[in-house]
Parts: structure tokens; sequence; C-alpha cells
């Protein structure tokens, strides 16, 4: 692991997983392939991008709980320079056979990044304006402290995929909290055209 913490990490390179019992959704719908929207290498030239082949607990399990099936993908990426210091991108997309179920599979994983937020007693994270990247979406930033890291994340919504964009800048004198909301822009606009239309 890159940078030793587990939490920062949603990982795995066009690796998809069933989210529930069911290898394809209900319905006998097609779901679609997130592999093929997550962020790739091409997309985080020059930076080390790793593959894991599970999804996280903590969104794994409230998803099975619900009883929804799907597929998801994960990434993670990280650079480092001088000038920027570290940046660390991660990201999920989760598919599913409908726009309702994707709903549900949207706000569960609200809930699952609030509760997993808590656990970690980090600092309160506020609320930022961001581009309209699918039907639904959340915004927010933990602003840096003095040790200088400042954290990112977007949940979003497109018809029948949701998706998750993490990033993570740490430098020292500590960055702008416009630089992080920068960031979550320029990697969100690349995650938006790869969901396409979901």
């Amino acid at each position: 692991m890159l940078d030793g913490t587990r939490h920062m990490k949603l990982a795995a390179a066009a690796i998809v997983l069933l989210l529930g019992i069911a290898a394809a959704a209900t319905a006998g719908a097609a779901v679609k392939d997130p592999s093929a929207m997550i962020l790739r290498q091409s997309d985080l030239p020059g930076w080390t991008y790793e593959a894991e082949a599970d999804l996280d607990d903590y969104l794994k399990k409230p998803l099975q709980a619900a009883g929804l099936s799907g597929r998801a993908a994960q990434y993670y990426g990280v650079s480092f320079s001088q000038q920027k210091g570290s940046l660390k991108v991660s990201g999920v997309v989760l598919t599913v056979s409908s726009p309702a179920q994707a709903r549900k599979v949207f706000a569960i994983t609200k809930n699952a990044r609030d509760a997993f937020v808590r656990k970690l007693r980090t600092r309160d994270w506020m609320t930022v304006s961001v581009p309209s990247y699918g039907n639904e979406y959340r915004a927010r930033v933990s602003p840096p402290g003095n040790e200088g890291i400042a954290s990112a994340e977007l949940i979003v919504r497109k018809n029948t995929a949701v998706w998750l964009l993490y990033v993570v800048l740490e430098r020292r004198p500590k960055p702008p909290v416009a630089e992080i909301v920068s960031d979550l822009k320029r990697f969100a606009a690349k995650q938006q055209r790869r969901v396409g239309t979901g």
C-alpha cells in the first residue's frame, strides 16, 4: 500500500465486483461495466497507479444489506512533486440496473461515507459548490490543518451509475482550500467524461 492507510485507499483498476448475490441486476436489465468508467492510468500520466480486487467493507456491507446487486470498479493513484506536494486520487464507480436502484446506492454511499468519517474523527467537513456532474451530487472538503493535509470528496449519481471521487493533497505550508477544490473539479471533469451517460 502506498500510504499505509487503508481508509485513504479506494483501490483497484478495472476490477469488477458483485455487490449482491446476483451476477446481473434484477429484472434482466444489463448492468454496465464500471471498469470502462473509472479513471485510468492515461488520466493520471506519470502517476503511480494501483489495483486491488476488493471493495472496502464500509461500502460493500451496507449495499449488500440493502439487497442491491450491481458491479463496481475502483482505482487509486498518487503523485509527488516539490511544487505540488503529495496528491492522491481514488474513486469507485458502481453500476446497477435502474435509476431507482442508483438513487438507493447514492443515498447508502453518502451515509456510509458519513459514518466512516465520524469513526475517523477527522476535522469537520464543509459543503462546497461544484458544477453538476450528474442527476444528484454532494461535494465537500476537509480543510487542511497545520499538518498540511486537505481532503475533498464528491459523490455523484448519473442515471444508473454512482461514482465517488476522493482527493487528498498534502503539502507544507498548508495548501489553500481553493486549491483542493480546484483539484477535485479537475479530476471530476475527467471522471464525468469516463462515466458518460451513466
